[in-house]
Protein backbone atom coordinates (compact mmCIF):
# COMPACT_ATOMS: atom_id res chain seq x y z
CA UNK A 1 0.00 0.00 0.00
CA UNK A 2 1.73 3.52 -1.12
CA UNK A 3 1.49 5.77 2.20
CA UNK A 4 2.06 8.70 0.56
CA UNK A 5 2.20 10.44 -2.77
CA UNK A 6 4.64 13.18 -3.42
CA UNK A 7 3.46 16.83 -3.28
CA UNK A 8 4.56 17.79 -7.07
CA UNK A 9 2.53 14.61 -9.02
CA UNK A 10 -0.76 17.27 -9.80
CA UNK A 11 -1.11 15.92 -13.18
CA UNK A 12 -3.40 12.77 -13.37
CA UNK A 13 -0.61 11.35 -16.28
CA UNK A 14 1.97 11.78 -13.53
CA UNK A 15 0.16 10.51 -11.02
CA UNK A 16 -0.52 7.41 -12.99
CA UNK A 17 2.98 6.80 -14.03
CA UNK A 18 3.96 6.94 -10.35
CA UNK A 19 1.49 4.24 -9.08
CA UNK A 20 2.40 2.17 -11.73
CA UNK A 21 5.97 2.56 -10.74
CA UNK A 22 5.51 1.70 -7.07
CA UNK A 23 2.84 -1.02 -7.77
CA UNK A 24 5.75 -2.91 -10.10
CA UNK A 25 7.88 -2.59 -7.37
CA UNK A 26 8.88 -5.51 -5.73
CA UNK A 27 9.87 -5.91 -2.37
CA UNK A 28 12.48 -8.58 -1.13
CA UNK A 29 15.16 -9.67 1.08
CA UNK A 30 17.09 -11.72 -1.63
CA UNK A 31 16.94 -12.56 -5.04
CA UNK A 32 17.68 -15.57 -6.73
CA UNK A 33 19.17 -15.64 -10.30
CA UNK A 34 19.12 -18.57 -13.08
CA UNK A 35 21.75 -18.16 -14.93
CA UNK A 36 21.61 -19.38 -18.17
CA UNK A 37 18.90 -17.76 -20.64
CA UNK A 38 18.38 -15.27 -17.66
CA UNK A 39 21.48 -13.63 -16.87
CA UNK A 40 22.35 -13.63 -20.74
CA UNK A 41 21.23 -15.11 -24.51
CA UNK A 42 23.50 -16.65 -26.70
CA UNK A 43 22.15 -18.44 -29.72
CA UNK A 44 25.63 -19.45 -30.66
CA UNK A 45 26.29 -20.78 -27.17
CA UNK A 46 23.06 -22.36 -26.85
CA UNK A 47 23.82 -24.35 -30.70
CA UNK A 48 27.47 -25.18 -29.03
CA UNK A 49 26.17 -26.65 -25.86
CA UNK A 50 23.07 -28.57 -27.81
CA UNK A 51 25.68 -30.36 -29.96
CA UNK A 52 27.86 -31.07 -27.30
CA UNK A 53 25.64 -32.60 -24.90
CA UNK A 54 24.08 -34.82 -28.05
CA UNK A 55 27.60 -36.01 -28.41
CA UNK A 56 28.37 -36.69 -24.85
CA UNK A 57 24.99 -38.44 -24.74
CA UNK A 58 25.98 -40.23 -27.34
CA UNK A 59 29.20 -41.55 -25.83
CA UNK A 60 27.97 -41.80 -22.54
CA UNK A 61 25.36 -44.14 -23.77
CA UNK A 62 27.40 -46.03 -26.48
CA UNK A 63 24.43 -44.76 -29.15
CA UNK A 64 24.09 -43.41 -32.35
CA UNK A 65 23.92 -39.90 -32.54
CA UNK A 66 21.03 -39.47 -34.16
CA UNK A 67 19.45 -41.77 -31.02
CA UNK A 68 21.32 -39.42 -29.31
CA UNK A 69 19.51 -36.45 -30.29
CA UNK A 70 15.93 -38.29 -29.85
CA UNK A 71 16.99 -39.24 -26.43
CA UNK A 72 17.98 -35.75 -25.96
CA UNK A 73 14.80 -34.34 -27.39
CA UNK A 74 12.52 -36.92 -25.07
CA UNK A 75 14.44 -35.63 -21.95
CA UNK A 76 13.73 -32.18 -22.64
CA UNK A 77 10.23 -33.03 -22.79
CA UNK A 78 9.16 -35.47 -20.63
CA UNK A 79 11.64 -34.03 -17.47
CA UNK A 80 11.75 -30.20 -18.42
CA UNK A 81 16.06 -30.81 -18.04
CA UNK A 82 17.97 -33.47 -19.89
CA UNK A 83 20.27 -34.08 -16.18
CA UNK A 84 17.19 -34.81 -14.26
CA UNK A 85 16.18 -37.41 -17.44
CA UNK A 86 19.57 -39.11 -17.50
CA UNK A 87 19.93 -39.57 -14.07
CA UNK A 88 16.18 -41.80 -14.03
CA UNK A 89 18.07 -44.03 -17.19
CA UNK A 90 21.22 -44.28 -14.14
CA UNK A 91 23.67 -41.59 -15.81
CA UNK A 92 25.72 -39.77 -13.14
CA UNK A 93 25.46 -36.09 -13.26
CA UNK A 94 28.73 -35.61 -12.66
CA UNK A 95 30.13 -38.55 -14.84
CA UNK A 96 28.28 -36.39 -17.16
CA UNK A 97 29.53 -33.43 -16.38
CA UNK A 98 32.98 -34.20 -16.11
CA UNK A 99 32.77 -35.32 -20.36
CA UNK A 100 30.86 -31.95 -21.20
CA UNK A 101 33.58 -29.81 -19.29
CA UNK A 102 36.05 -31.05 -21.83
CA UNK A 103 34.21 -30.10 -25.01
CA UNK A 104 32.93 -26.38 -23.67
CA UNK A 105 34.81 -23.03 -23.46
CA UNK A 106 31.82 -20.57 -22.87
CA UNK A 107 34.63 -17.39 -23.46
CA UNK A 108 34.11 -18.79 -27.00
CA UNK A 109 30.66 -17.37 -27.63
CA UNK A 110 29.45 -15.33 -24.38
CA UNK A 111 30.24 -11.71 -24.02
CA UNK A 112 30.86 -9.96 -21.14
CA UNK A 113 27.78 -8.17 -19.63
CA UNK A 114 28.92 -5.28 -17.49
CA UNK A 115 25.24 -4.24 -17.21
CA UNK A 116 23.91 -7.17 -15.64
CA UNK A 117 26.95 -7.06 -13.30
CA UNK A 118 26.58 -3.84 -12.37
CA UNK A 119 22.90 -4.44 -11.39
CA UNK A 120 24.00 -7.38 -9.05
CA UNK A 121 26.56 -5.36 -7.29
CA UNK A 122 23.77 -2.76 -7.20
CA UNK A 123 21.89 -4.85 -5.32
CA UNK A 124 23.92 -6.05 -2.95
CA UNK A 125 25.25 -3.06 -1.96
CA UNK A 126 21.72 -2.03 -1.06
CA UNK A 127 21.17 -5.01 1.08
CA UNK A 128 19.82 -7.88 -1.03
CA UNK A 129 21.20 -11.24 -0.81
CA UNK A 130 21.69 -12.77 -4.25
CA UNK A 131 21.80 -16.50 -4.93
CA UNK A 132 21.95 -18.06 -8.56
CA UNK A 133 20.50 -20.88 -9.23
CA UNK A 134 21.60 -23.44 -12.22
CA UNK A 135 20.97 -26.91 -13.34
CA UNK A 136 24.68 -26.89 -14.90
CA UNK A 137 27.17 -28.17 -12.71
CA UNK A 138 29.56 -25.70 -10.14
CA UNK A 139 32.44 -25.10 -12.59
CA UNK A 140 30.04 -24.90 -15.84
CA UNK A 141 28.43 -22.05 -13.81
CA UNK A 142 32.00 -20.81 -13.00
CA UNK A 143 32.84 -20.47 -16.52
CA UNK A 144 29.50 -18.88 -17.59
CA UNK A 145 29.64 -16.31 -15.21
CA UNK A 146 33.43 -15.77 -16.05
CA UNK A 147 32.62 -14.89 -19.53
CA UNK A 148 30.10 -12.17 -18.46
CA UNK A 149 32.42 -10.54 -16.31
CA UNK A 150 30.53 -11.45 -12.96
CA UNK A 151 33.01 -12.73 -10.20
CA UNK A 152 31.68 -15.99 -9.32
CA UNK A 153 32.49 -15.14 -5.68
CA UNK A 154 29.74 -12.30 -6.10
CA UNK A 155 26.86 -14.78 -4.78
CA UNK A 156 25.81 -15.20 -1.44
CA UNK A 157 25.34 -18.71 -2.76
CA UNK A 158 25.86 -20.89 -5.56
CA UNK A 159 23.17 -23.70 -6.19
CA UNK A 160 23.97 -25.97 -8.65
CA UNK A 161 23.74 -29.89 -9.35
CA UNK A 162 26.60 -30.69 -7.65
CA UNK A 163 24.86 -29.53 -4.23
CA UNK A 164 20.84 -30.11 -5.56
CA UNK A 165 18.47 -31.93 -7.78
CA UNK A 166 18.23 -30.47 -10.85
CA UNK A 167 15.18 -28.02 -11.34
CA UNK A 168 12.26 -28.38 -11.59
CA UNK A 169 12.58 -30.48 -8.85
CA UNK A 170 11.95 -28.09 -5.72
CA UNK A 171 15.33 -29.38 -3.91
CA UNK A 172 17.23 -26.63 -4.77
CA UNK A 173 14.64 -24.01 -3.77
CA UNK A 174 14.41 -25.40 -0.48
CA UNK A 175 18.43 -25.35 0.15
CA UNK A 176 18.09 -21.63 -0.98
CA UNK A 177 15.96 -20.76 1.39
CA UNK A 178 16.91 -22.88 4.12
CA UNK A 179 20.79 -21.27 3.83
CA UNK A 180 19.32 -17.80 3.30
CA UNK A 181 17.92 -17.86 6.22
CA UNK A 182 14.34 -16.37 4.94
CA UNK A 183 10.85 -17.00 3.96
CA UNK A 184 10.08 -17.54 0.45
CA UNK A 185 7.52 -14.50 -0.07
CA UNK A 186 10.79 -12.37 1.09
CA UNK A 187 12.68 -13.74 -1.97
CA UNK A 188 12.46 -12.86 -5.69
CA UNK A 189 13.21 -16.18 -7.86
CA UNK A 190 14.10 -14.53 -11.43
CA UNK A 191 14.22 -17.41 -14.38
CA UNK A 192 13.50 -17.69 -18.30
CA UNK A 193 11.34 -20.60 -18.22
CA UNK A 194 8.06 -20.79 -16.70
CA UNK A 195 7.24 -24.22 -16.24
CA UNK A 196 10.95 -25.87 -15.26
CA UNK A 197 11.90 -22.75 -13.27
CA UNK A 198 9.57 -19.83 -12.34
CA UNK A 199 6.33 -22.23 -11.52
CA UNK A 200 8.36 -24.06 -8.70
CA UNK A 201 9.19 -20.73 -7.22
CA UNK A 202 6.04 -19.39 -7.22
CA UNK A 203 4.07 -22.67 -5.86
CA UNK A 204 6.42 -21.78 -3.21
CA UNK A 205 5.48 -18.70 -2.23
CA UNK A 206 7.99 -16.86 -4.08
CA UNK A 207 7.70 -13.35 -5.95
CA UNK A 208 8.81 -14.07 -9.27
CA UNK A 209 10.01 -12.84 -12.73
CA UNK A 210 10.35 -14.16 -15.96
CA UNK A 211 12.54 -13.41 -18.25
CA UNK A 212 11.28 -13.73 -21.70
CA UNK A 213 9.86 -11.79 -24.58
CA UNK A 214 6.79 -14.18 -24.67
CA UNK A 215 4.52 -13.82 -21.75
CA UNK A 216 3.50 -17.19 -19.91
CA UNK A 217 2.09 -18.61 -16.92
CA UNK A 218 1.08 -15.79 -14.02
CA UNK A 219 4.81 -14.15 -12.94
CA UNK A 220 4.34 -11.41 -10.78
CA UNK A 221 6.92 -9.35 -13.79
CA UNK A 222 8.04 -10.17 -17.16
CA UNK A 223 11.12 -8.65 -18.86
CA UNK A 224 12.23 -8.52 -21.75
CA UNK A 225 15.69 -8.67 -20.39
CA UNK A 226 17.49 -9.04 -16.62
CA UNK A 227 18.87 -5.71 -17.04
CA UNK A 228 14.88 -4.19 -16.84
CA UNK A 229 15.07 -5.39 -13.06
CA UNK A 230 16.69 -1.43 -12.21
CA UNK A 231 14.67 0.30 -10.54
CA UNK A 232 11.61 -2.82 -10.08
CA UNK A 233 13.36 -4.08 -7.09
CA UNK A 234 13.41 -3.01 -3.30
CA UNK A 235 16.25 -4.58 -0.90
CA UNK A 236 14.63 -5.08 2.49
CA UNK A 237 17.94 -6.51 3.51
CA UNK A 238 20.10 -4.28 5.72
CA UNK A 239 22.93 -2.31 3.93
Amino acid sequence: MISYLPGELTDVKELKNFLEVECLRLKVKAVIFDIDGTLYKSEKYLRHLVNEIIQTISELLSMPRSDAEKTFRLLRSRFGSVVLGLGEMGVDRREFYSALLQRLDPREFIDPRPEVAELLKSLKEKGCKIAFHTNSSKRLAEMVLEALGIDPALPDILMTCDEAEPKPMLDGYLKILKALKLKSEEVLYVGDRWRVEVEPAKKLGMKTALVSSRPEGDPDLVIGDVSELVGKVECLGET
